[in-house]
């Protein structure tokens, strides 16, 4: 195979990319468009997604420096 032969395959190659890669494109925006969006999130799926924090639970200890720093902010005024 001489080099003059390879080259229409090699064009032929690169144009079929560049359609895929335009099509795929095509494809992208139109179901950016008219795809179904996910559903919103219902009051049981917040209530599942919010947990109480604790560090004991997370294995984190804090020194009293930083105990005293936060301490105002932990405590709920009733």
């Amino acid at each position: 195979m001489t080099a003059a032969m390879r080259q229409p395959e090699i064009m032929r190659m690169r144009f079929c990319t560049k359609v895929n890669s335009f099509l795929g494109l095509l494809a992208a925006g139109l179901l950016s468009v008219f795809g179904k969006s996910p559903p919103k999130p219902a009051a049981d799926d917040l209530k599942r997604a919010d947990f109480a924090t604790s560090t004991q639970r997370l294995g984190i200890r804090f020194t009293e420096k930083i105990r005293d720093v936060f301490r105002l902010r932990w405590l709920k005024p009733k």
